[in-house]
């Protein structure tokens, strides 16, 4: 009854690998289209031209775009290739049961080093980002328009800024409006610090005032978030090394219990009863991990 389930899970998991390439090009011509019809379309406002490499649902659109890595049809096909080849050797070394514990790794390991270069690249963007705002601040200073400041200020920016406000600094380039630049660079990245600094610019075009003293307000809220920021993770560091340690005390037992005694996996390879005790072990495990991550993510 098991190995029935897990064939038919394998079967569906080839499908969706076999036809995801297809869906993506379909979704990318779909889009394309669409751009292009709304672009004729009577009376209707210019569109912004995005990069037509990216095509990733509304979910993983955010987390790609602050990783800055771009999906791509060829990426898609090493993956789904290298996945067939991975499900291959596991249904030779361990059959179906080993094959549907085992399946998900590759994808939730590429999506944690997704995940892990966003975090470190946003870090990076929130520290470097008051010295940019301080820049625009002396450009508006000595008589630059917002616009012009955001501009002249980028090449002088960390690396890590200039990378991320490129496709604004176009934008502006070919004439956008400075706030609806801002804000389609915070919408597509949905970082609070972005948000922050395209909601000071849209309020001051909107009502008027001082852009210099929003900017150095700005400038200091942000200096002030990396350091409580910096503080937070000092504070907690010793308790995330426990929870480190707790989670791997069970996987270094199942490796010290399998090196001491290599028959010891057989009644979980073999028996019916060990491929559901395995299934639960998994499952518990991985949610254990999640449960002691949840409770150690804080954020402000």
């Amino acid at each position: 009854m098991l190995k029935g389930v897990a064939f038919l899970l394998l079967a569906l998991l080839t499908m969706i690998a076999a036809a995801t390439p297809v869906l993506v090009l379909r979704a990318r011509e779909r889009a394309r289209l669409n751009r292009r019809l709304a672009a004729l379309a009577p009376g209707s406002a210019p569109l912004v031209q995005h990069s037509k490499r990216l095509s990733a649902p509304g979910l993983a659109a955010p987390l790609l775009a602050r990783a800055q890595v771009e999906i791509t049809t060829r990426a898609i096909g090493i993956f789904a290739g290298a996945m067939a080849l991975y499900m291959l050797f596991l249904l030779l070394l361990g059959g179906p049961v080993m094959t549907i514990i085992l399946l998900p790794l590759p994808p939730l390991a590429l999506f944690w080093w997704i995940r892990r270069r966003a975090q470190r690249r946003v870090d990076a963007l929130v520290e470097a980002l008051p010295f940019y705002i301080d820049a625009v601040r002396q450009m508006q200073a000595v008589g630059s328009s917002l616009s012009q400041a955001l501009e002249r200020s980028l090449p002088e920016a960390p690396g890590i800024v200039r990378s991320y406000l490129a496709p604004a600094a176009r934008r502006l380039e070919l004439g956008a409006p400075v706030s609806e630049a801002m804000q389609q660079l915070a919408d597509r990245l949905r970082v609070p610090e972005m948000s922050m600094l395209a909601a000071a610019i849209r309020t001051n075009i909107r009502y008027g005032g001082s852009v210099s003293a929003v900017l150095s307000n700005l400038s200091a809220i942000l200096r002030e978030r990396v350091r409580i920021a910096r503080e937070l993770k000092a504070a907690t560091s010793e308790a995330k090394v426990s929870s480190r340690v707790l989670i791997a005390m069970p996987l270094v037992a199942m490796a010290l219990l399998m090196a001491s005694n290599p028959t010891y996996v057989d009644f979980f390879l073999s028996d019916a009863r060990g491929h559901q005790m395995a299934i639960i072990a998994v499952v518990l495990q991985a949610v254990g991990m999640l449960v002691m991550r949840r409770v150690m993510r804080l954020a402000f």
